[in-house]
């Protein structure tokens, strides 16, 4: 509600309110579009709150939820929802594709999980990719490391930093 009354989530470009949603639990995230329209039907009724966009982002294999899967031993059927439901049209939309995350003493990442799991992006000669090392077209024919985190980036609608990559 501070937010609306400052002006966010009222449809302005420049103030623009986005919410990140994801599944409580071994699941994937719902389609984005029905989830947003359902979200701003509730939040909007019961408490008078407004937004601009919703990303929806499937849970990923790692960290917490890694941990909470292996407490529950439900690792490997989660994995094997996530192998499940691969889409290949999700693959396109991918931030690894299009996008790369940097950290803070310049080291390069094919996406923000990677450098969560510092799996550095690599040069073809295999040499790390720096800020300082930076060559355009030797990133573009690099090979995208990857993970079975990547799963949950391809599977149902796909799931980046920008939402789902595919309907």
């Amino acid at each position: 509600r501070r937010l609306n009354l400052a002006g966010y989530g009222m449809g302005q470009e420049e103030q623009t309110l986005t919410l990140m949603a994801n599944p409580a639990g071994a699941f994937l995230a719902a389609n984005q579009v029905s989830m947003e329209r359902d979200f701003k039907k509730t939040l909007r009724r019961d408490h008078g709150v407004t937004f601009d966009r919703l990303i929806a982002l499937n849970n990923m294999p790692m960290g917490r939820f890694l941990q909470w899967l292996d407490e529950r031993g439900q690792t490997e059927r989660y994995m094997d929802r996530l192998l499940a439901a691969f889409n290949p049209d999700a693959v396109a939309g991918l931030m690894c594709r299009n996008t790369l995350s940097v950290s803070w003493d310049g080291r390069l990442y094919d996406c923000d999980f990677n450098q969560m799991l510092d799996l550095q992006a690599r040069l073809p000669d295999g040499a790390p990719a720096t800020v300082e090392s930076f060559d355009a077209s030797a990133l573009s024919s690099r090979r995208i490391r990857t993970d079975r985190h990547c799963f949950g980036c391809t599977a149902g609608c796909g799931s980046s930093c920008a939402g789902a990559t595919a309907q």
